[in-house]
């Protein structure tokens, strides 16, 4: 799953001036050997990639690097701010041709593309996407998403070997849908549709750590949990930047060292973001906010409490409206340090609301415990899940103590990392509040509300609808939204989304994140592409 909770503990003033010392020494021969080999070095604290196959690959720091090395057939610029979020062609030599009522998508693909191994990108190495990414036995996280297009289902169920829906004739990729899906463009940008080599990627449900990339880069080696290398495609020919040769990613690195060898020069950033809350206020009065070393971004995120509707605590919307009062927003997002992000009580995130967002539906300057007993005066047992990181305990206390003054009787059980999403996701956990946060798959605003909120979308297991909603009239409601595009969409799912937290309140929404980024002395071309969310590699380069 695209999710991550950030949770991050404390910098301990003690180990940064040990460590301090310690790095010191190295830092000028190692910068200065990272100049003379064009390599950008990276310390990934506390993290790994989940997959370097694009057919699995559905982590944050996966995708910003499969950014560097996949071909899409559409994409996003290296740019930041509005024009970052622009669809232009990439594989594709135009945007694509759409007739048939909106259910057929006919590509024209560029000649003369190459994989990282010389061999030419033709429109069956999309096909071959596809094929890979239904076939049961590749396990592939992206099925939700392709469902409309024709055939898909039969692989998926083992009726048929190939996607029906799906083909190449000449230099055309054509998409053939059994209804108009007016996000199907913003999809495409997902990883899980690059063009891929069949000849290289065969199906492995264990998926491949290395293969040929046609992007800007390719994944040269991996080894799990350790490292990550990328090289320059010799045999790319478009636009899109690669200003270093080669770049080293350190996997699970520790935070508090990873951040002094950013200080230092020894690591140009950590991917993932500042890893060090407490070290925000000190950088921002250092070197100013988005003017060289540290930068701060507004997520496509929200940060939330789902509220399992499907068991008793919160089972009616009184209760659930009651929660929404009772939690202090502020300090939840107070314990994020400085420029953690902005408060909010609606689902989604500002870019997708159509201009609906910040409608203060419920308390967002503070607990307001004497409302929420007045809509919920007898709320009894309450389970609440979260993380075992220093944060994730300081936000768990902050909300305990919340439900507790609103009459809540609280249970706290706590997960280390992804676990907590596999132990919710399982239909029948007896989790009644739980935190999460999504981060956008896709910048749309049904990938809030097709994944997070469709009752239909609800398995025995892998769920990401965990408030366990399903309501008929809210499924209705998201199927009219979807089929709407150009202008109005955003402004049909910001009404949808003020509908839904009047009227239903699955969650108790917290804040939309920032990510702060933190750069090295010797690193320039920042760039944050609002689309992927994340910090662009490739246009970063040694001074």
């Amino acid at each position: 799953m695209r999710k991550r909770l950030w949770y991050t503990a404390p910098l301990s003033l003690i180990a940064v001036s040990v460590l301090a010392a310690l790095l010191a020494v190295t830092a000028s021969a190692q910068s200065s050997a990272s100049n003379a080999s064009g390599t950008l070095n990276f310390g990934s604290a506390g993290a790994d990639v989940d997959f370097t196959d694009p057919a699995l690959a559905y982590g944050v720091l996966s995708w910003q690097i499969e950014y560097e090395t996949c071909l899409q057939l559409v994409n996003y610029p290296d740019k930041t701010g509005a024009a970052g979020s622009q669809l232009q062609p990439d594989a594709a030599a135009a945007m694509p041709v759409i007739s048939n009522g909106g259910k057929t998508y006919t590509f024209t693909i560029k000649k003369g593309l190459k994989f990282s191994d010389g061999a030419t990108v033709s429109p069956a190495d999309f096909v071959w996407a596809f094929n890979r990414d239904a076939n049961p036995a590749m396990q592939s996280p992206v099925i939700p998403f392709i469902t409309d297009v024709v055939g898909v289902n039969d692989v998926v169920n083992k009726k048929a070997k190939a996607v029906t829906g799906v083909k190449a004739d000449g230099q055309k990729f054509i998409i053939n849908l059994t209804k108009p899906d007016g996000a199907l463009l913003a999809k495409l940008t997902m990883p899980f549709f690059c063009a891929v080599e069949r000849a290289k990627t065969p199906i492995d449900p264990k998926g491949l750590n290395t293969l040929p990339g046609a992007g800007p880069y390719y994944i040269a080696s991996r080894t799990p949990g350790k490292q990550l290398v990328l090289k320059k495609n010799p045999f790319y020919k478009g636009d899109r930047p690669a200003r270093s040769s080669t770049m080293v990613f350190t996997m699970n690195t520790n935070d508090q060292q990873t951040y002094l060898q950013v200080t230092n020069g020894t690591y140009a950033a950590d991917p993932n973001g500042l890893d060090v809350p407490t070290a925000a206020a000190g950088l921002a009065k250092k070197y100013g906010i988005n003017k060289s070393r540290f930068w701060v971004n507004s997520l496509v995120e929200t940060d939330y409490l789902a509220l399992n509707t499907a068991n008793k605590a919160f089972g009616s919307l009184a209760a659930r409206k009651a929660a929404n009062y009772a939690v202090d927003r502020p300090a939840v997002l107070r314990a994020r340090g400085f420029e953690g992000g902005v408060r909010t009580s609606t689902i989604l995130p500002k870019a997708l609301a159509g201009g609906y967002w910040g409608q203060k539906i419920y308390a967002t300057k503070g607990a307001d415990p004497a409302k929420a007993k007045q809509l919920n005066p007898n709320c009894g047992h309450v389970n609440l899940w979260g993380g075992n990181t220093t944060l994730a305990q300081t936000q768990e206390g902050i909300v305990r103590y919340n439900l507790t003054q609103a009459g809540c009787d609280v249970t706290v059980k706590q997960f280390g990392g992804y676990a907590i999403y596999t132990a919710a996701g399982t239909k029948g956990a007896d989790f009644d509040i739980m935190f999460s946060g999504w981060n956008q798959d896709y910048p749309d605003p049904i990938d809030f509300f097709g994944i997070l909120l469709d009752g239909r979308n609800i398995h025995a297991q892998n769920n990401n609808n965990l408030a366990y909603i399903n309501n008929a009239e809210l499924n209705k409601k998201i199927d009219q939204a979807n089929a709407i595009t150009g202008e109005g969409r955003l402004k049909a799912f910001g009404k949808l989304d003020i509908w839904t937290t009047t009227h239903l309140a699955p969650w108790v929404s917290i804040d939309n994140r920032n990510l702060r980024d933190y750069i090295g002395p010797n690193v320039a071309g920042y760039v944050f592409q609002p689309a992927k969310a994340a910090m662009d590699l490739g246009t970063l380069y040694l001074k």
